[in-house]
This record gives C-alpha cells, structure tokens and sequence, in this order.
C-alpha cells in the first residue's frame, strides 16, 4: 500500500503545481503558461474506486486535475523511476509537469475531475509490476 500524503507546494514540486493564489492582493494571477502555439482541450473523468494497474506521462503536455466532486488520490512518478509512485490526496486543483508518470485513484463510490491539456497529447503508458493502492499511512 502506497501511503498517502497531503498535497503540499514542496513535496508536490517535483512533479508539478498546485493551482491556486500566490501573490496575495491580487484578484487575477497566471500561475502557469505555455509559450508554445497550441490549441487545448477540456475534459472531464468519470471514475469509480478500483487498484491503478499503470500509469501515463505526456511528453509534451502540461496536464491539469481539478476535483469536482468525490475524492481523489493523484499518483505520480518521475520519468525516469515509474515505480516510484508518490500518492498525494487531490483535495486542490494541480497541474501536472510533461513527462511526469500520473494515475489517479479513486477512493469514493465516484468522482468527477476536470482536465485541461494539449488539443493533441502523445501519451505514453506504463504497466505496474502489480496494481497498487493508496491508504492512509
């Protein structure tokens, strides 16, 4: 069982973002951009509870995940350690780096996520060893 941790901007940094305020006083900030003349798409994920069995990391695209409802644990790996896999609860919107592994796990009867992305998005996948599952350390 992969325990899991609270989403905080220092442990969460080496595998993306955590969307939100970061300059108080101010109603509107950026907080990412990509430079690159791209389109992008919005999706929305479905999910019901179930042991992730892989994970996904897009070369070249940022990938946001932002709870709608239910309850959530993202899990992410970097490139080159994939069964690495940190769990983090995904109780805030985040913004996944490219090439970061990625999973989520769904610890309600569902839950709805929001994802934006590339209008086009290569996706590379990786099969765990055996399925894992996040709990509460």
């Amino acid at each position: 069982m992969i325990p899991i941790k609270p989403l905080n901007k220092k442990d969460f940094a080496k595998y993306g973002k955590i969307i939100c305020q970061e300059k108080e006083n101010e109603i509107f900030q950026v907080v990412m951009s990509e430079k690159e003349k791209t389109g992008w798409r919005i999706g929305y994920l479905v999910m019901g509870p179930g042991k992730a069995d892989g994970l996904e990391a897009h070369p070249e695209s940022y990938e946001t995940f932002e709870p709608v409802s239910g309850t959530a644990v993202m899990l992410v790996a970097e490139e080159k350690t994939p069964d690495k896999i940190e769990a983090f609860l995904l109780d805030k919107p985040i913004c996944i780096n490219k090439k970061v592994w990625h999973g989520v796990s769904v610890l309600s009867e569902k839950c709805e996520i929001k994802i934006m992305e590339n209008l086009e998005v290569e996706s590379i996948y990786y099969k765990l060893e055996k399925p894992v599952e996040p709990g509460l350390a």
